[in-house]
């Protein structure tokens, strides 16, 4: 049976949040969808905000979460549960903002679970945050497929 899960990826301003969300959809891409799918670090900037098909399993992918009433986010967020009807949500937010607060609230009504996750974070450097941002989204992509094979 599916369980409906939100994964809220959070943290403070400019700590990847967005890099891991982004880098997690193309792995998501080349392990579930096309597996000759490949891309180059670093990605191109800007948000990202897309569905996917994964074994069954609708995935809603949502790289931007300043700000609740910005850029339609508020829309897109009810959307991927009221309109797109996902399994499984993957989202950015910082630490504690209207978004976050939104979020489990829709999760709360909608009966969803919500796991809180965060990425790896580093000083640059010695650390460098693509690097950290990659190995956080296989560790993400690990958990979702966890989630889409019933082992959590």
């Amino acid at each position: 049976m599916k369980q409906k899960t939100i994964i809220q990826v959070w943290g403070a301003q400019d700590g990847g949040k967005s890099g891991t969300i982004k880098i997690l959809k193309e792995e998501l891409i080349r392990f579930y969808i096309n597996s000759s799918h490949t891309y180059s670090l670093p990605l191109p900037s800007g948000e990202i905000s897309d569905v996917l098909m994964c074994n069954g399993f609708k995935i809603g992918v949502e790289s931007m979460g300043d700000y609740l009433h910005l850029w339609n986010l508020h829309n897109r967020l009810n959307d991927y549960i009221l309109q797109h009807n996902c399994d499984i949500i993957i989202y950015a937010s910082r630490v504690y903002n209207d978004v976050s607060k939104h979020i489990a609230h829709l999760a709360n009504i909608h009966n969803y679970r919500l796991l809180k996750v965060t990425n790896y974070r580093g000083d640059e450097p010695p650390f460098i945050q693509d690097e950290l941002n990659q190995l956080s989204a296989q560790h993400l992509l690990n958990l979702v497929d966890q989630i889409i094979t019933g082992k959590i």
